[in-house]
Order: structure tokens, then sequence, then C-alpha cells
């Protein structure tokens, strides 16, 4: 969802159907509720410790976002109804800040958490610390899961001839993401996609605004991170962050593949210094 080109006015679908299975297949879908007693706030973070320092300006600036956000939320149910609302989750960290964003207004406008669906796009090619992560936040959170497998284009294809009540859908992208500098906050899908609008609340988001969030609100995030790892695609494309490299000069690993002399061999993503390498450790398509 990362790649704004993807989906960024309006085309026809056909309509089926809803097939809840246990197979996922590119065809159908998987809808699950989960229900669980207890609040997400008794449920602790499994990356509790950072050592993070957040200037007092940093933490007025992440609370105004959080504003921004809410009010985008607060338009939104202008325009929408609950029902007509879906959020897209990837595991990655400015999902996890959207879910978390959206699940706190939800509260706080005593909305169920369940009104408004996870949609996940599994893939054989997914890290299984990512896959783990997804189900933790469905327990957690205790939301809906929608789940396909395919292409993005193929899951939004088939989530509409499923979920026809479907008209608008939350996305974690920020404009410093690729082919996202020219992106609205509210911007309808391209003509060969299926009809619905895009909900971008967190584009003006920078990269240790999202970090700040999570450390601020102790918000759970995937463990990739704590291992060098800043923005995470799929196994055969992502590597950790040659930047966060710790230099050890016993280790003689190349620096285009993930250390194996020392375990301990990359610093945390939120230590990236420059935003702008968010992206280098993700690797060229073939």
């Amino acid at each position: 969802m990362n790649e704004c080109r993807q989906i960024t006015k309006n085309t026809k679908t056909t309509t089926n159907s809803i097939i809840s299975t246990k197979t996922v297949t590119k065809k159908h879908l998987i809808l699950e509720k989960r229900i669980m007693s207890g609040n997400l706030e008794d449920c602790p973070s499994q990356n509790s410790s950072n050592g993070q320092e957040i200037s007092a300006e940093d933490r007025l600036a992440i609370e105004e976002r959080q504003r921004k956000a809410f009010a985008f939320f607060t338009n939104t149910l202008t325009i929408y109804s609950v029902e007509e609302l879906i959020f897209c989750f990837n595991g990655g960290k400015d999902c996890t800040v959207l879910l978390d964003l959206l699940m706190r207004f939800l509260r706080q406008e005593n909305i169920s958490s369940g009104d408004i669906p996870m949609l996940y796009i599994k893939s054989g090619d997914s890290f299984a610390e990512i896959d783990d992560f997804v189900e933790r936040c469905v327990r957690n959170y205790r939301v809906e899961l929608v789940e396909y497998e395919g292409s993005l284009k193929e899951a939004l294809t088939h989530m509409a001839a499923d979920m026809p009540r479907i008209k608008a859908v939350f996305v974690g992208s920020r404009n410093t993401d690729p082919y996202c500098q020219h992106l609205a906050p509210m911007q309808p899908t391209d003509n060969d996609w299926p009809p619905m609008m895009r909900l971008n609340p967190l584009l003006e988001w920078g990269y240790h605004d999202v970090w700040h969030y999570i450390h601020m609100n102790s918000v759970p995030y995937c463990s990739l991170y704590d291992r060098g790892y800043t923005s995470i695609g799929n196994r055969s494309n992502t590597i950790p962050n040659p930047h966060l490299r710790r230099h050890d000069p016993q280790c003689d690993c190349d620096t285009n593949s993930e250390c194996s002399c020392n375990p301990d061999g990359y610093r945390p993503a939120w230590e990236l210094a420059d935003p702008t390498q968010e992206r280098a450790g993700r690797l060229p398509r073939k």
C-alpha cells in the first residue's frame, strides 16, 4: 500500500456473494471476528524498552498530529457511515500508528473496534514476524480481519465484490513514500481500480513522528524494527538498513546482507538519523 501509484477515479466491478472459509485463495476472503475480554491497555507491549528520549517540543508536535488525525476521522464520519469503511493493514510501522490512532478514536466515540474491519493481504513471501504481529493486533485490538492473497489490486477487486458496502479505505501512506508526494488526504482510486475513496490521515507525518508516537504511547510494533529494518516489504526484497549497521572490525559480513557475526549487528529502526534513508533496506526489483 506504500506504492502510491497503485491506487491513486472510478471503474466498475462485479458483485459476488461473500464467502467465509478456512482456506485463503486469491478470489475468496476469510472474514474473522475476534472477541476478547479486557482492554487493549491491559495487553503489555512486547517492545517495552527502547531508551529513546523524546523532547517536550516533539511531544507537543505528536499531540497536535494526533489531534489532526482525530479531526480527519470525525470529518470522514460526516461523509461515510461506519459500515462503509475499512482500513488496510500490512503490519508495518505506519499502519501500526494508523491502527492505534483509529482504535483510540473509536473508543473515544463509543464505537466498537470491530465495526471497521482490518484488510490484510497475505503473501507467501511475507515475514513470519509480520504475520504473527498481524494476528497479535487482531487479538489485542479486537478487530474484524478480512484477509486475501494476491496483489493489492486483486485484493481490492475481490473485496469490492464480496463487500460492496465498503466505499472508503484508510491507508497509512505518508507523502515521503514512493509516488505519494502529490497524494490528497482523500483521493479516489484510479479508473482501472475498484471505485473507492482512499483515506490518508498520516500524509504529513515524518519518519521520526511515527516512532515518537509509538514510543510515547507504548504501541506494540513488529519485532523486525528492533533488528535494523526500517521499511518492510517481503522477504525477497527487504534487508536491514545498512545505515544502521553496527561497526564491528572483526566481522566481514557483506554490508548488503544481514550480519551473521553479531546477533545485535544492527541498531533499531528509530535510531536512523537521516529519514531520507528509510528505504535503503529495500532491494531493487528484478
